[in-house]
């Protein structure tokens, strides 16, 4: 298989670090991916049962094209794990951390692994028309990532 070369050199740095990641969390999100509903497998309206779980689910961020990322439950707040990518060392990586729902602001904040820094930042998510918007970081050092819906995309196998 001829693999792609990366959009842009955030992406390229991204792939890296997630690997370097993995290798000292030990793969932390392969158990829950496995186990995790993708978005196709859930109720038609999640937010019937609880607004929180609104961002449950498969997602894409606009910037990397070839990953998916399976948000879902864990011990009362949500985390985030690669399920699909181009790279195959970078699924079942913890990308997504701590998140939390705030009903006051109908967002989520919790934690997102920065590649270029090589650690988890500050992150809010709050829901769009068309997905979900990230801002990652604090003030000038902040980024802004819109993520789309990711068909159902099988867990990967052991």
């Amino acid at each position: 298989m001829k693999s792609r070369s990366p959009s842009s050199p955030w992406t390229a740095f991204l792939i890296v670090a997630v690997c370097v990641h993995a290798a000292f969390e030990g793969g932390a999100v392969s158990v829950a991916a496995d186990a995790a509903p993708s978005a196709a497998g859930q109720a038609s309206n999640p937010a019937e049962s609880n607004p929180a779980d609104r961002i449950v689910g498969d997602w894409r961020p606009s910037d990397m094209p070839d990953v998916g990322i399976r948000i879902f439950p864990s011990k009362g707040k949500y985390i985030g794990g690669v399920v699909k990518a181009a790279n195959p060392a970078m699924v079942n990586t913890e990308m997504l951390r701590e998140i939390e729902y705030v009903p006051e602001t109908r967002s989520w904040k919790g934690e997102v692994f920065a590649m270029k820094r090589g650690m988890f930042v500050p992150m809010t998510i709050r829901l769009t028309t068309g997905g979900l918007e990230m801002v990652a970081g604090v003030g000038i050092m902040s980024k802004t990532i819109t993520w789309v819906p990711l068909e159902a995309v099988p867990a990967p196998r052991p």
